[in-house]
């Protein structure tokens, strides 16, 4: 069956997950009908959509998985993070242009030792189960051949990231993770470790140590594509000073323009684009209220035109992917493509308005980028990267 068929017949009901004994969605009761999202492509009839469903769409960071938002936006590849929780402990510094102090401890990693290796490996069964639960639909990939294949057959390929470093400064329990199947790894997320730093908090001595050096050079060795999202401008420059192999930052905006700490610096991307990495933009942007209103008006002509029986006009209102708070980050996308160049920069959705991944394509090209760009920066960049890297 290919993936035409597959969107037009073949949806997840929510009903299974009592019969697979996994948990009920979570999207039961809602009342808009507006993010009920239908999978069905018999109500695409934009101008890109044809396009949009040829390429190869590849969400950087996903972060959670909803089968039908994933298929209404015709995604066919996940890097899904998880990790272990985290709480925040002290406030931290106010001002986001602003590094946080060096040794002040603002998050505090709930499992430590033993026990943080034992919640990875619950955390990595839980998203296996998941796949072969649903595995009409959706399968773990190890490799990028694993991936192509995945999509050829209409699915969706799952890579599996573990968001932050919870390898308890021990090299066997980071090759225990990728042999449990864990292809891509960030050295941290908010809370430091003893060996690297985030955006967040700063060790005494910002960096990597010389352990979170080997753990760089153990992931090359592995298979382990390296992401620089959460980590920290030295944790970073020393990353890059390491690795052999092309790094990623899965969600991230341009610090140019956001002046946050928590997003990537010029310099940063050009030296990931010198290393063949790419730089996986965080995708969703704000609408302004005439924005918003702008689109909404557009929707409901175009619905009304290509719509007239009533019945036909409501169906197709529940599959329109529309998300009204936001639209493609543009201004992001192109000073990533300015610094670091077209075959460098991804997208990702953080698990934000996933079904509006279907507009994406035709936003790209009416801004002025080529197909050909345009499925560079949806998923080719990205792939190249996984092909690169993992095994």
């Amino acid at each position: 069956m290919d993936r035409g068929e597959l969107l037009g017949k073949k949806y997840v009901s929510a009903r299974e997950t009592s019969r697979l004994g996994l948990g009920l969605g979570r999207k039961i009761g809602l009342l808009d009908p507006t993010v009920k999202w239908v999978a069905s492509d018999a109500y695409d009839t934009g101008k890109w959509d044809k396009l949009h469903r040829e390429l190869v769409v590849v969400d950087a960071y996903s972060a959670a998985v909803d089968l039908k938002e994933l298929q209404r936006g015709c995604v066919d590849v996940i890097v899904q993070a998880f990790g272990a929780e985290e709480l925040f402990v002290q406030e931290a510094p106010l001002d986001p242009s602003e590094p946080p102090p060096r040794g002040k401890k603002s998050w505090k990693h709930v499992f430590d030792g033993p026990e943080v290796v034992e919640r990875i490996e619950i955390a990595i069964d839980e998203h296996v189960r998941f796949a072969k639960a649903y595995g009409d639909y959706i399968e773990v990939a190890l490799t990028e051949e694993d991936i192509r294949r995945i999509v050829r057959s209409g699915r969706i390929a799952m890579v599996l990231m573990l968001a932050s470093g919870l390898i308890d400064s021990d090299l066997a329990v980071l090759r225990k993770h990728h042999e449990s199947g864990v292809r891509v790894m960030a050295p941290c997320h908010l809370g430091s470790f003893d060996w690297s730093d985030s955006a967040a908090e700063l060790k005494e001595t910002p960096g990597l140590t010389d352990f979170g050096r080997e753990v760089i050079g153990e992931c090359n060795k592995m298979g382990v594509l390296v992401d620089l999202a959460h980590a920290s401008d030295q944790t970073c420059r020393d990353a890059l000073e390491v690795t052999a192999k092309p790094v990623i930052a899965t969600h991230t905006k341009c610090r140019a323009l956001s002046r946050s700490v928590r997003d990537l610096t010029d310099d940063t991307m050009r030296a990931m684009a010198e290393k063949g990495g790419v730089v996986g933009i965080l995708a969703p942007a704000p609408r302004s209220t005439q924005e918003a209103h702008e689109a909404r008006i557009r929707r409901d002509r175009q619905l009304a035109a290509n719509f007239p029986d009533p019945f036909e006009l409501a169906a197709a209102k529940l599959a329109d992917p529309i998300v009204w708070g936001t639209k493609l980050d543009l201004e992001s996308i192109d000073h990533a493509v300015n610094v670091a160049g077209i075959d460098h920069v991804g997208l990702s959705s953080h698990h934000q308005n996933v079904p509006q991944w279907k507009e994406f394509t035709g936003s790209l090209i009416e801004h002025g980028y080529s197909e050909e760009d345009a499925g560079k920066i949806l998923g080719e960049n990205t792939l190249r990267v996984l092909r690169e890297t993992i095994r």
